[in-house]
Parts: structure tokens; C-alpha cells; sequence
């Protein structure tokens, strides 16, 4: 195969970037797409040679020598989407999340497997030039060993933010507010650095926004390698990007008040080594408090070569491979976010593996609205 025939759902917001991204790459033709609005859809197509549906069902219906499709829906149209694509043979990159349920994850990555191809999820984070820099640190070991974690993602969204996406207010439609929706990403990003999660404790509520979901969350959470993390997401404070990762040897701190959602940002952050380990420290006897010198440093993000996500799926399609975040990656993601709504809505210690009756019980209720957020404010 020498160009992946490729078709989008979802042709509108971040639908938008996915047609760019199809048109621009040397390897990826755009045969189809679909959208509910059909006016839409027919715009997307203008010009081309492609063409537009207003029916996902009818798109994989018609389309027979399609290979891949690019699904930017909905987060409660994921699974299903996914999983009619991936029976019928096709190549996919689905929006994060994977699924809004961990079982649903399961099917997916089972699927794909089963099918022999290629399931993708767009958790661009990994990409950023700031974030590959923190992990080339984290895995070189200029740290130590990591055992403590201090992770902030904060961010003011208005309430007209929720009003242009109605679907985002409800846990039918989005699965949950800013752990699923808004921190995604950084919840990504933390399982992609410091493994699966073993135990987690949370509080879950609505600090004073009028939609249904949660807007704040705060966990601890214990990993299998032995990290601590404790982490705070909100969409009602100011904006606020700020990471402490303490090792053995040395700490990286990592802070943003502008934009956590761009790639550029931040280009450089600081990292700071000590002049010996914490346990000899601790060993010290001469002592009773110990008190490390401290080096500084800038480090530099502008130089990283950051690749896409787009072309990662591309490439792994036509020529094998993993794309950079695949299904099963995708869904230690989605499991954390599971445990951190079933520790703070159920009010207990959550083990992982996350006990997926137990989750899709608390879903069914907090859709009927039987279980319902508490109130923050």
C-alpha cells in the first residue's frame, strides 16, 4: 500500500485540522467524509474528489476501498465509531479519549488486535517539544529515581465555553467533565512517564459551574514503580501549568501561566541536582537535618525535534509499527481517569486493575442521574 485511502468524521472543530493534516501528508488521500451537518460536510469536500455523508453507517457502507478513518466526534461516539470501523478492517485514529467507559477501552484494543491494525488516539501532548524534553530527563535518570510528583493543570472556562458544546455538559455525551474532557492529556502525559497506576484516592465535585459533570478533581495516586503523585485539575481558577518531579538525586519544576494547551509551551524549564543522593543524606548520623547543595539549571526545549501524531498513524499504517500513542497506551490513560471518578463519586480507595462493573454501574447511574456530583462551593 502506498497511499492510505482515509476518510474523517467529524468535520468541524478539531475535524478541521485532520482534513489539513490528510491533505498535507505526502502518503494520505481524503476519499470521504462525514459530518450530521450535511452542509458541512459538502464544504469540506468542495474542490476535491472526495466525497460527503451525512451517515457514519452509510459511509462505511459505500466507501469498500477505504483504509483508514480519522473520528472526531463526540466523546460517547468514540467506542461505537471505532469499533465498527476497526470490524470492517480499517485503520484507526480516534480523538481522545479512547472511550468514556474502561470496558469499552478493552473492546477497542481487542478489536484492533483481533483485526491486525492500527488503533491511534490523539493525545498530542507527547509531541510537545516541553514534554519530550521532561521525559528525556525523567528516563535518562538526571533525577534519581522519581518519588514524588506535584501535578497542577488549572484553567478558568467560561460557562458560554460549555454553551457553544452543549454535548460537553453531560455524562451521556462527554463521560465526565475536566478529568476526561480538559486533563486528558496531562493524565496522558503522567501514565506515559511514570508507568500504570496501583492505588488511587480522590475528591470529585463542581466548584460552582451549571452543567452536570465535574469541574474539579483532586487525586493521589501510587504507581506501580513506586511514585507518589498528588494531582489537581480544575476549570475554575486561573490558568495555572505547573509540575514538581522530585527524585532521588534532583527535582524538575515546570511552570506555565499562559497557554497549557499549546505546543510551544513552555521553552525552557528548570532542573535542579544535588550534591548527593537523598538516602545517604537521610543515612547521615553527623546530622539532624539535612540540607543538600543545590545546582541549577535552565533546560532548553526550543531545540526538540517534535514529531505529529498524524503522520506517526500514517506511517504505522502503511509501513507497520506503533504509532506514538496506540489503543493500549491510550487506555492506561482512560483506566487512571475511571479510578480517579470511582475513588472520589464512591468515596474509596481505588486498586487497579479499576473494577470495570463497578465503573460501568456508576456511569449508568450518574446518567440516569442517580449519583450525582457534589457541590464544591
Amino acid at each position: 500500500m502506498n497511499q492510505l485511502r482515509t476518510a474523517v468524521v467529524g468535520v468541524k472543530g478539531v475535524g478541521r485540522s485532520h482534513l489539513r493534516s490528510i491533505r498535507e501528508h505526502a502518503r494520505t488521500d481524503l476519499v470521504a467524509v462525514a459530518d450530521l451537518d450535511a452542509a458541512a460536510a459538502r464544504a469540506a469536500v468542495d474542490g476535491t474528489s472526495a466525497r460527503a455523508y451525512a451517515d457514519f453507517d452509510a459511509l462505511l457502507a459505500s466507501e469498500t476501498d477505504l483504509d483508514a478513518v480519522v473520528l472526531a466526534t463526540p466523546h460517547h461516539l468514540h467506542a461505537p465509531m471505532a469499533l465498527a470501523a476497526l470490524e470492517r478492517g480499517l485503520h484507526v485514529y480516534v480523538e481522545k479519549p479512547i472511550a468514556t467507559r474502561i470496558s469499552d477501552a478493552d473492546r477497542l484494543v481487542a478489536a484492533a488486535a483481533q483485526a491486525g491494525c492500527i488503533l491511534a488516539v490523539g493525545h498530542q501532548y507527547r509531541t510537545y517539544r516541553g514534554n519530550l524534553r521532561l521525559k528525556q530527563l525523567v528516563d535518562s535518570g538526571a533525577i534519581g529515581e522519581v518519588q514524588r510528583v506535584v501535578w497542577q493543570w488549572l484553567e478558568l472556562r467560561s460557562e458560554a465555553y460549555y454553551a457553544r458544546d452543549r454535548w460537553r455538559c453531560t455524562w451521556e455525551h462527554a463521560g465526565g467533565g475536566v478529568l476526561l474532557n480538559q486533563t486528558s492529556h496531562d493524565i496522558d502525559l503522567i501514565c506515559w512517564l511514570f508507568g500504570p497506576p496501583a492505588e488511587v484516592t480522590a475528591v470529585v465535585g463542581n466548584r460552582g459551574h451549571q452543567h452536570e459533570v465535574e469541574d474539579t478533581a483532586i487525586a493521589t495516586v501510587r504507581f506501580h514503580s513506586g511514585v507518589i503523585a498528588s494531582l489537581q485539575f480544575s476549570t475554575w481558577d486561573r490558568c495555572l501549568n505547573y509540575r514538581q518531579i522530585a527524585g532521588e538525586r534532583g527535582s524538575i519544576l515546570f511552570q506555565d501561566e499562559r497557554d497549557a494547551n499549546v505546543p510551544g509551551v513552555p521553552e525552557l524549564f528548570r532542573l535542579v541536582r544535588y550534591d548527593h543522593p537523598l538516602a545517604e543524606q537521610v543515612a547521615d548520623s553527623t546530622r539532624s537535618v539535612g540540607r543538600p547543595k543545590l545546582t541549577w539549571e535552565d533546560v532548553d526545549c526550543t531545540d526538540v525535534n517534535s514529531p505529529t501524531l498524524f503522520d506517526s498513524f500514517a506511517t504505522a499504517a502503511l509501513d507497520g509499527g506503533t504509532p506514538i500513542t496506540d489503543g493500549a497506551s491510550a487506555r492506561v490513560t482512560t483506566e487512571l481517569i475511571c479510578g480517579i471518578l470511582l475513588a472520589g463519586l464512591r468515596r474509596q480507595v481505588v486498586s487497579f486493575p479499576v473494577d470495570r462493573v463497578a465503573f460501568d454501574e456508576l456511569m449508568d447511574e450518574l446518567i440516569a442521574g442517580k449519583v450525582q456530583v457534589p457541590r464544591l462551593g
